[in-house]
């Protein structure tokens, strides 16, 4: 037990002189927590339209369109401006507005006599998002007019009901997801490529002809770096609660156990990557092989339901993919993609198999 202690220290005092390794595992990750904690903190209320209007209406039906767009159940999903034509292109151009809405000039004249207006609606194609989310709502609306105007009576009448007394916010989504990756990047820039660089001076080699035994060793590295882990998720939660009020809304010896599993499968795939790489630079250039999809396929940056469908049974297969969904499941009660009970079942598959393959393929030497 002394000799376990001992290399626990020796690992810490190591892992600290190391500021590369301390900016990449332990800042880095929350930093970019802090990033889009600043840009989505405040975010979730609901979507506002930027909605331009040209009313070249010489009648009285555009003024009337117009006074029902600044009712103030209206106001608060619409950003409206008007103007002229040039003006709302001009707008367009800019990404000022997201569609431009053009008023017929006979628009009272078609209407006083039951003949159907063209209403222009133009929008900025190299804009999809905006552009889809405008032309969606304008269709509503025009429905809407039409229906009024037809004077039928409404058969199918919609009922609301939120069934989430607090939405999540884009912070809720983001921030456990930052805390998945940065036990992701504990396990390869703190695992793996600290391995490589002890075996390449041959820390390793000396320590293997010592009394100490395989296991006392691996356990301090292993130790060490699940205190690391738990040190990061304490970083997360007071920068989530202090600054942006996400904290651990379910239970917390869960959040722990999601932390402390998650640690294990990364560290464990940390040695086994060490394992296969001879050098520094090979280890690099697999770590860098393996973070980018995992980060981008695994709904921690993008979320999963936008993700194109031949990339879901990659991300099915994924360790993050269920490390995320139990952090945000845990913290702040999102909608699960999986039963938590399946998070854990096949984090703790990968745990065993990754252990596996690092006690294969570790070498001293």
């Amino acid at each position: 037990m002394k000799e376990v202690k001992a290399l626990y220290l020796a690992n810490a005092r190591e892992f600290m002189r190391d500021r590369m390794t301390v900016f990449l595992v332990l800042l880095l990750p929350v930093a970019l927590a802090v990033f889009f904690g600043l840009i989505f903190g405040g975010g979730g209320d609901g979507v506002v339209l930027q909605l331009g209007v040209v009313n070249e209406d010489v009648g009285s039906a555009g003024e009337e369109f117009l006074s029902g767009l600044e009712m103030p159940e209206v106001e608060e999903a619409l950003d409206l401006r008007t103007g002229t034509r040039p003006e709302m292109l001009e707008a367009l151009n800019k990404g000022q507005v997201s569609v431009v809405v053009v008023l017929p000039r006979d628009l009272s004249a078609a209407l006083a006599t039951g003949e159907p207006a063209t209403v222009e609606v133009l929008y900025d194609s190299a804009r999809p998002t905006s552009a889809g989310v405008g032309l969606g709502l304008v269709r509503t609306m025009l429905n809407e007019a039409n229906l009024a105007l037809s004077g039928a009576t409404r058969l199918l009448v919609m009922e609301e009901k939120s069934v989430q007394t607090e939405p999540l916010r884009m912070i809720d989504f983001y921030l456990p997801n930052m805390l998945g990756i940065a036990l992701f990047w504990l396990g390869l820039f703190g695992t793996a490529l600290p391995l490589v660089q002890q075996r390449e001076s041959q820390v390793l080699r000396r320590l293997s002809v010592t009394p100490l035994t395989p296991s006392a060793l691996l356990a301090a590295q292993v130790a060490w770096r699940v205190t690391v882990g738990l040190l990061q998720a304490a970083l997360f939660l007071a920068v989530g609660y202090l600054g942006f009020g996400v904290g651990i809304a379910g239970n917390k010896l869960l959040f722990v156990g999601a932390v402390t599993v998650g640690t294990l499968v990364f560290v464990s795939m940390g040695c086994f990557l060490a394992g296969l790489a001879s050098s520094s630079e090979g280890v690099s250039a697999v770590v860098q092989i393996v973070n980018f999809p995992m980060m981008m396929l695994s709904g921690s940056l993008v979320a999963v339901e936008m993700l194109p469908a031949f990339f879901k049974p990659v991300v099915s297969v994924m360790p993050l993919t269920y490390l995320g969904d139990a952090l945000r499941q845990i913290m702040v009660g999102a909608a699960p993609l999986y039963s938590l009970g399946l998070d854990f079942a096949v984090l703790g598959g990968w745990l065993v198999v990754l252990l596996a393959l690092a006690a294969r393929f570790w070498r001293w030497e």
